[in-house]
């Protein structure tokens, strides 16, 4: 075989060596390409698992976040609308916008009688708050009777929660002096007395629907000023008639 013969095939064979160990370099590196990206679908997969079980919403979960977060700023009328509106969103919605006209109603009502030192009304992150302080304007000192101007306020006040479906809860509280008596041993039994009664009256003499309705007494826990001075004691002697926000009803009936 002529020479140049000879260098042409070990040029050829040469190139084809080449070749070969070049697609076998690529060949290896595309294993790898793979396994590497086969490792990332893996980690987006989990991933998307990972973030479709938090999007999840429990109800109630939902609804008392929504409470702690309003409470946190304050507002007086946020609306726990699931994502889309919800299908009860517009129940909620209509059952607390009727509120604050209820509250300017009450303020007037107020204001006419001349009531400012009896009653007052505000509105907090519970709902409608209508306060009877019961320094001797609406009981007995010591005592849990209802007296009959008592009866006649919450006669008109009854005419105001009717205009709404949402839950009342009645809300008890003393000062800090502490009552020992044979009918109320402690603040809490008095408390809890004038609650009830409050209640009691409401259902049987003006028929409000008792499903709506609840007691609490909470003693002098609950105080909205300190106990320092006979003037302040007497803001802390008092019964609170609270007209639940819509969230906190349906919270209340396990909704």
């Amino acid at each position: 075989m002529s020479q140049p013969i000879k260098t042409a095939a070990r040029a050829a064979e040469t190139k084809f060596r080449k070749k070969a160990e070049e697609t076998k370099v690529e060949t290896a590196g595309m294993m790898r390409w793979l396994l590497t990206y086969a490792d990332m679908i893996t980690l987006m997969l989990a991933l998307f698992i990972i973030l479709f079980s938090l999007s999840t919403i429990s109800r109630v979960k939902f609804q008392q976040f929504a409470r702690d977060v309003a409470g946190g700023f304050d507002n007086q009328w946020a609306i726990n609308q699931p994502p889309n509106g919800g299908e009860n969103g517009q129940e909620l919605l209509n059952a607390n916008s009727a509120i604050p006209a209820m509250e300017r109603d009450l303020q007037r009502y107020v204001r006419e009688n001349h009531l400012e030192n009896r009653m007052q009304v505000r509105l907090d992150h519970r709902g409608l708050v209508i306060t009877l302080l019961s320094d001797n304007s609406y009981y007995d000192s010591g005592s849990a009777d209802l007296r009959p101007q008592t009866k006649k306020i919450l006669d008109e006040v009854d005419v105001f929660l009717r205009k709404n479906d949402n839950l009342i809860r009645v809300e008890g509280n003393t000062d800090d002096v502490p009552i020992a008596t044979a009918s109320y041993p402690s603040n809490w039994e008095l408390s809890t007395a004038r609650a009830v009664n409050v209640v009691r009256y409401l259902v049987e003499a003006d028929r409000l629907n008792p499903t709506r309705i609840s007691a609490a007494g909470y003693g002098q826990y609950r105080p909205r000023t300190d106990n320092s001075t006979a003037e302040r004691r007497s803001e802390n002697r008092r019964v609170d008639i609270v007209l639940l926000n819509a969230n906190l009803s349906r919270a209340e009936k396990g909704q």
